[in-house]
This record gives structure tokens, C-alpha cells and sequence, in this order.
């Protein structure tokens, strides 16, 4: 069962669609995501590269949005699990390991927290042909959509500005 969406089945549909598509799309449990996951979309034989992925707890809820522009997936995604206090890519564990109570200053509540997030899931969204800009704007999207707790430990940023669900999913905020 594939845990990746391409954004290209997002077009034309209404913004409510393009949320149900995601919350009922598979989630990869984090314990069984393998490197070779990360390379390749299956579903068009292409390789894997740029877009944006997601990571939802054990209740199926959005705790986290990133984006892949630059750098692949495979590169970006096991940066989230650096095992270091003083790692600096690892923003999702690091903020994991202070959201479930750990000291994040402690190599230990690195290793103590992983079986917790272990049925975590992870949802890519494909966008490899879009660039940079649609990329980032489709971050913002899901982020403005979703609310994720560990993106925005310190509340929702104001100058996100609420969706339009008058608008399809691509409509309205995205760049020329």
C-alpha cells in the first residue's frame, strides 16, 4: 500500500476533497519506513524528490508538515532522526521528544522515544516538478489546514491567513 500522494490528483478539486484524500490516504508506520521508500514514487516510476511530507500521531492527526525544495526526501526525512540534542536538522524528533515529556538535552530521551512514535505515520506528497515557490506555498497550506503542533510549538503564526474553501485546493494562494 502506498503511503504517496502525486499533488496533480489535487487539481481541480475543492479544498475539503484534498483534506479527506489525506486524512484517509495510508500512513507508512515510522518502524517500517526503509530508505528505498524515500527514492522512488511507485505509482509513476519516477524518482522521489521534491514535495512535501507528513508526519500524523497514533490518532491519525497532522503534528507535522515539511517540504523537500532542494533537498530529496531521503535526505530530509532521515534529518528528522538525527540522535542528538545538538543535531540541527531533527526538528520533529527533537520536538517529539519534548511534546511525549522527555529532556530533550539527554541523548537517552532520543532512544527512550522512539518506540512511542514508532506507529507514527508518514505521508509524502509528490510535487517533484513544481519548484520551490509552489512547494513552499503548499506547506503553507496543509500548515494553515492542519494546525500541526510540533511545527508551531509556540502557537499558530497570525499572518497565516484562513483558507478559502469557496476556492479549489489550487486556486487563490499559490503563485503565478
Amino acid at each position: 500500500m502506498s503511503f504517496k500522494l502525486n499533488v496533480d490528483d489535487f487539481e481541480g478539486q475543492s479544498i475539503p476533497s484534498v483534506l479527506a484524500l489525506v486524512d484517509t490516504a495510508f500512513k507508512k508506520p515510522l518502524s517500517e519506513v526503509l530508505l528505498y521508500d524515500l527514492l522512488l514514487n511507485e505509482t509513476i516510476n519516477k524518482a522521489l524528490r521534491h514535495g512535501v511530507y507528513m508526519y500524523f500521531n497514533d490518532n491519525n492527526e497532522c503534528i507535522y508538515v515539511g517540504m523537500c525544495s532542494s533537498s530529496h526526501f531521503a535526505h530530509r526525512i532521515g534529518g528528522h532522526f538525527g540522535m542528538s540534542p545538538k543535531y540541527g536538522m531533527n526538528t520533529f524528533l527533537k520536538r517529539a521528544v519534548k511534546m511525549l515529556g522527555y529532556k530533550t538535552g539527554k541523548y537517552e530521551s532520543y532512544v527512550e522515544v522512539l518506540p512511542e512514535i514508532s506507529n507514527y505515520g508518514l505521508l509524502i506528497i509528490n510535487a517533484n516538478t513544481k519548484g520551490k515557490k509552489f512547494i513552499k506555498e503548499l506547506e503553507k497550506q496543509f500548515h494553515i489546514a492542519y494546525k500541526p503542533k510540533l511545527n508551531f510549538p509556540k502557537g499558530f503564526p497570525s499572518t497565516y491567513k484562513p483558507l478559502n474553501y469557496d476556492h479549489n485546493f489550487m486556486e487563490g494562494h499559490w503563485p503565478p
